[in-house]
């Protein structure tokens, strides 16, 4: 099994997902999951923010408020693994709800992110929920669930609450340290072993419009997830138009895996 670092588009049409949760663990914290929003207009003319996020070292692409019907399309353009943002919440259109009938629609998924967006306040109980939905209406692919950051309410989950979602999920979403009020290193450290002793990776989201921020605040972000042993790396989708400054991507992924891993992962198409 390869790492994530050295696949290319081959490698992930030919991987289950079992498979790519462990290409991933074998990457050392050196996996970016950029989360683009999906009615934003696109930032370059002529190309997708998908493919922008794609060309500038995303290993993951998640897409939020997906209303198309599939995602057949995003993968062969991008020869990446490409997810889905799903919401626990009656209060949010059918397309964005983690309901088996949405799960249906969006079955070709390589991967399923159980969140929140700030205007559906859900909490641990209710994101442990869908994660049993998926895991009943799409057996086999990879679940990502947690908060990236408050979502309307508390931003730091519990360490129970970690270990709650972490004993059902794949991987926890975690925010990154530094992106919510209180999140210290040691802390979002302690949060991460609570995922990886229940079996899970651990995600660090970026996901307070600071993947907008400048590019040394980014990269300090970066290396900070990556101390505290998270698994990925997430930029959000608010950064220019739907999408994290492309910069930013860049100094991110040199942050944390340098020029040589960066360049190949620019290249492998």
């Amino acid at each position: 099994m390869k790492r994530i670092l050295d696949c290319g588009r081959r490698d992930f049409e030919r991987m289950s997902g079992e498979e790519l949760l462990e290409s991933i663990r074998r990457a050392e914290g050196r996996t970016i999951l950029c989360e683009v929003l999906s009615p934003a207009a696109p930032l370059a003319d002529g190309v997708s923010n998908t493919e922008v996020a794609a060309a500038f070292g995303a290993d993951l692409v998640l897409l939020n408020m997906y209303a198309g019907d599939g995602i057949t399309e995003h993968r062969r353009r991008l020869g990446r693994p490409v997810g889905v943002n799903v919401e626990p919440s009656d209060s949010v259109p059918e397309h964005r709800r983690a309901s088996r009938e949405n799960l249906r629609r969006l079955a070709d998924a390589d991967f399923f992110c159980v969140t929140a967006n700030p205007d559906a306040r859900v909490g641990a109980r209710e994101i442990a929920a869908a994660v049993e939905t998926v895991r009943a209406e799409v057996p086999g692919t990879p679940v990502f669930a947690g908060r990236m950051h408050g979502s309307g309410g508390r931003g730091l989950p519990d360490p129970e609450e970690v270990e709650q979602i972490a004993a059902l999920a794949d991987a926890v979403l975690l925010p990154a340290p530094g992106t919510v009020p209180g999140s210290l290193e040691a802390r979002i450290a302690g949060l991460v072993d609570a995922a990886h002793g229940m079996g899970a990776l651990a995600v660090a989201a970026v996901g307070t419009s600071q993947e907008g921020a400048d590019a040394e605040t980014v990269r300090q972000l970066a290396l900070a997830a990556k101390r505290c042993g998270a698994d990925v790396l997430h930029l959000g989708d608010a950064g220019v138009s739907g999408i994290a400054d492309p910069l930013n991507i860049l100094a991110a992924s040199l942050a944390i895996r340098g020029r040589r891993h960066t360049f190949r992962r620019m290249a492998l198409r």
